[in-house]
């Protein structure tokens, strides 16, 4: 190594490091293990994460206030969940660290795409709300974005909790909230199930007018569902209102069931008239209504222009235009000049005139009998109303049905769907508080680590990241633009080549009288250039034609006419 100048800065440890290493290999003249050795440093360096309180206090966040559920998945949340034993959930979950931007973060991923996923926990004491907000909130992150996968949680009812490793598609849940983007669904799923009291029939509710999922960015997002003691429902993505909506009003099929319901005894009459209007059985076409006449005829009070010139083309051949001096009749044919606009016509117009056209005043098409008020007329049907006998008014559909476990029952196609932070309380300033010790501090991470957005890297970073959405989302259509954007490419790669060329080595000129006579096709374009290397081997070509096709054997010549552009 080089001897420090004086007053120089003294190197740090990583330096010094790297000398006594370098030393160490040069001894041994081993130059492989230093460039190995120097590429492990400075991964090493880079890689070792610097202490920071934000990060430490973000792993070790407690919820503040009344908690029905909390999952950090931290060591030891193993115990705690089950996974289903029916056979056809045979995806792998995995307690993963490498979808965090924070050092030590965990959470649970679905590791295998393609499959399904079920795993289950039981909450320690049944939810039963009365009266009281429910707040739902879960982190998730599609670290290989979202093209057909679920990310949505279950909270699942008193009587599906009792035996976990039975959890499947069945087991009937209280609450499904959650992204979820497959084909033409892409939106935060809020589902509830509600009993009908008087049939004890279930029914899915679901909530209308629900956001995107927003997940197929690769970052972390934050789900947030508040249902309020006054029925009244908010969703939240990344700390902000989404949808506000009320389970009264704004779930389908609606929560409470009509009064009244249609008689499905009864039918429409067979001589019901629904028809208001009718065609009038006593209109007749006028006699003097002629469908055969035309609807544009020639004007017949226009006049042909007086500057009109009958005997003028319109277009005539290019009087500037000359033949090119290297065109021959014999082979290009006879030469014509291209044909441009007859300044002549300019004024008025050559040809056959013709008179416009106008519409004729006295067509009518085609005729239709008028339609009149139908006598017979009796209203739209519609089936008499009777009492619904599974008629009940539920006013307080907050109080949902007592919840006892959460579960994860999943399809994913893309795999890597990772969540983290599930939280279920009553409060929802404990939700939010929670969060911004948690998510807010990833999320800063998250973009601050996030590709520029600006200047030319990020028009390649906003592209690139089109590209990949667009394979993942339609992998055909971007095999066939690539195909399409490398055809370019070699096409303007061969035309600069031949440019190039053209312009490079310009071939010498060949006078035709001195050229060997053949009865040989030849390029119209090049056949007077020739390459002075080639002469040689351009005599023994002709000289061998001699021979094949000897002169006088009738073999026609190329002609053709060849017009100037």
């Amino acid at each position: 190594p080089a001897a420090r100048p004086t007053g120089a800065p003294r190197p740090g440890s990583s330096f010094r490091t790297f000398e006594r290493m370098q030393e160490f290999l040069r001894a041994r003249g081993s130059h492989t293990l230093l460039v190995l050795a120097c590429v492990a440093l400075a991964v090493a360096e880079q890689a070792a994460p610097s202490s920071n309180p934000q990060y430490d206090a973000a792993l070790t966040a407690e919820p503040e206030g009344p908690v029905h559920f909390f999952e950090p998945f931290r060591k030891g949340w193993s115990s705690r969940w089950v996974n289903s034993s029916d056979g056809k959930y045979n995806g792998e979950w995995h307690w993963a660290a490498d979808f965090a931007e924070i050092p030590g973060d965990y959470g649970l991923q679905m590791s295998s795409p393609g499959r399904l996923h079920a795993i289950a926990a039981p909450i320690e004491r049944v939810i039963k709300v009365q009266d009281e907000n429910l707040v739902i909130q879960f982190e998730m992150k599609a670290t290989n974005g979202m093209i057909c996968d679920g990310g949505y949680v279950k909270l699942l009812q008193e009587d599906s909790g009792k035996d976990l490793a039975k959890f499947d598609n069945d087991a009937r849940y209280t609450i499904m909230f959650g992204p979820d983007r497959c084909g033409t669904t892409d939106k935060v799923h809020f589902i509830l199930q509600h009993q009908n009291p008087v049939s004890k029939k279930w029914e899915e509710k679901h909530a209308q007018g629900m956001p995107m999922a927003a997940a197929s960015d690769r970052m972390t997002h934050l789900y947030t569902l508040v249902i309020r003691k006054d029925n009244s429902f908010e969703v939240l993505v990344d700390m902000e209102s989404k949808k506000k909506g009320s389970l009264l009003q704004d779930m389908e099929p609606p929560v409470n069931p009509p009064k009244e319901i249609d008689d499905p005894k009864d039918f429409k009459p067979s001589d019901w008239v629904d028809e208001e209007m009718m065609v009038d059985p006593d209109a007749t076409k006028p006699d003097d209504w002629d469908e055969t006449l035309p609807e544009m005829i020639e004007d017949p009070d226009a006049k042909k222009p007086s500057a009109w010139m009958d005997d003028e083309k319109d277009q005539i051949p290019d009087p500037k235009a000359k033949k090119p001096a290297d065109w021959d009749d014999e082979e290009d044919g006879d030469w014509e000049a291209p044909l441009i606009a007859n300044p002549k016509c300019a004024a008025a117009g050559c040809g056959v005139w013709k008179p416009p056209k106008i519409r004729n005043p006295a067509y009518k098409g085609k005729w239709y009998p008028p339609k009149i008020k139908n006598p017979a007329y009796k209203g739209v049907w519609r089936a008499r109303k009777i009492p619904n006998e599974e008629w009940f008014e539920d006013l307080h559909p907050h109080n949902v049905y007592p919840i006892s476990a959460v579960g994860f029952e999943l399809l994913t196609n893309s795999g890597g769907l990772a969540f983290d932070n599930l939280l279920i309380t009553s409060s929802e300033e404990t939700a939010r508080s929670y969060a911004l010790k948690t998510w807010a501090v990833r999320n800063k991470v998250e973009k601050a680590k996030k590709p520029s957005t600006t200047g030319i890297n990020g028009f390649i970073n906003k592209y690139w990241a089109a590209a990949k959405d667009l394979y993942e989302d339609q992998p055909i259509l971007a095999f066939a633009l690539i195909g399409v954007f490398a055809l370019l490419l070699v096409m303007i790669i061969f035309i600069c080549c031949m440019s190039g060329k053209s312009s490079d080595s310009r071939p010498s000129y060949v006078p035709r009288e001195d050229r060997k006579k053949t009865d040989e096709p030849e390029d119209d374009d090049v056949g007077e250039l020739a390459d002075p290397d080639d002469a040689a081997a351009d005599s023994a070509a002709a000289t061998a034609a001699d021979e094949i096709v000897p002169e006088g054997s009738g073999k026609p010549k190329k002609k053709g006419s060849r017009k100037a552009d």
